[in-house]
């Protein structure tokens, strides 16, 4: 890894330029690495299951974001943003469901 001084052009700041290289900041530090190759990397189960999960849950979120009636009316949880709040709701009940499934209770309230 790379650490970069005295350039002020990259100095702070992060991200990929193309799949050759990418910026990071750590501890105050910008440092420059290769792009990462994560075409060997094996997900597992678990993994891909929660991935599609969290890509519902982005899309409840978006969807809530997104029209100006369910954003003006979703209750905001302190000081997080509608969207966040909407995620993390939604998380929260697939927990509970997941819950409820492992134990064996179907009754609806």
């Amino acid at each position: 890894m790379a650490e970069i001084k005295d350039n002020y052009v990259v100095q702070g700041i992060s991200g990929s330029v193309g799949n050759l290289a990418v910026y990071k900041i750590i501890n105050g530090k910008t440092f420059m690495t290769k792009y990462p190759d994560r075409s060997n990397v094996v997900y597992t189960k678990e993994q891909i299951e929660f991935r599609k999960i969290f890509a519902e849950a982005a899309r409840f979120a978006s969807e809530i974001v997104g029209d100006p009636v369910k954003k003006s009316i979703y209750p905001r949880q302190g000081l997080k943003s509608i969207y966040h709040s909407a995620l993390s709701d939604f998380m929260k009940e697939y927990k509970r469901k997941k819950a409820e499934e492992t134990s064996g209770n179907t009754d609806k309230f």
